[in-house]
């Protein structure tokens, strides 16, 4: 979209005056990657090894049919047809199928209709956790390698969502922190709306002063388009 000459008037003002852009044309002036766009609009980033650029992760991400599990309210579907689905596979590139699906055929009819999501990712704990005496899932992804891990997947996440839709982060105190900066990246930082510190235990251990015992998940809740809640 084109400035108009009011608006240019503006920016150049501001530009000489030293001061950051609004927010608004960030995205009509510059690219996200340019260094260009980081010193006009007074913007941090997100910089690791690894890290790809959004566009391609989109782009590259390989897409797999669904493999149904188990499909639920068969015997009583909704009106539109739907029926709640088990998928098993790769969360990542369900969700590659689920984006092109959604600006495609639509044959899941989940465009426009996906208003919550719920992830409980892994915690970068470096353990193999255990259920039933076999291994349940490996969760030994760490460092830059974890946070690309959930980045990829949080922002095909986003492009599901609807646009009225919110998201809610499961994550623990030791990875919070990094996980809330990649989010912010995502979904941008004024679609926050609030984090919830979900108690997960009840301790009896008296607080000592050579340890402090963590009793406590994190859960960060965004919205995909700001401002549509009033948190």
């Amino acid at each position: 979209m084109r400035l108009t000459d009011s608006e240019r008037k503006k920016l150049i003002e501001l530009i000489e005056a030293g001061k950051p852009l609004p927010a608004v044309y960030k995205n009509r002036l510059f690219s996200p990657e340019d260094a260009t766009f980081v010193q006009a609009t007074k913007e941090y980033r997100l910089v690791y090894a690894g890290k790809t650029r959004r566009e391609e992760v989109i782009a590259n991400t390989p897409e797999a049919p669904f493999q149904l599990v188990r499909t639920f309210n068969s015997e009583n579907p909704f009106p539109d047809g739907w029926r709640n689905m088990l998928i098993y596979g790769d969360n990542l590139m369900a969700l590659k199928e689920l984006y092109a699906d959604q600006r495609g055929p639509n044959r899941y009819g989940t465009k426009d209709r996906i208003k919550l999501i719920y992830i409980d990712p892994p915690f970068a704990t470096k353990q193999d956790f255990m259920k039933d005496r076999e291994k349940a899932y490996r969760d030994k992804v760490i460092g830059a390698q974890f946070l690309e891990f959930l980045r990829k997947r949080l922002i095909l996440l986003k492009e599901v969502l609807a646009s009225e839709g919110t998201i809610y982060v499961h994550c623990d105190a030791k990875k919070a922190h990094y996980i809330k900066c990649v989010c912010d990246e995502i979904f941008e930082e004024n679609a926050f709306l609030c984090q919830v510190i979900w108690k997960r235990i009840q301790s009896g251990r008296k607080a000592r002063s050579t340890k402090w015992h963590s009793v406590d998940d994190l859960l960060l809740m965004y919205e995909k388009n700001s401002h549509f809640y009033d948190p």
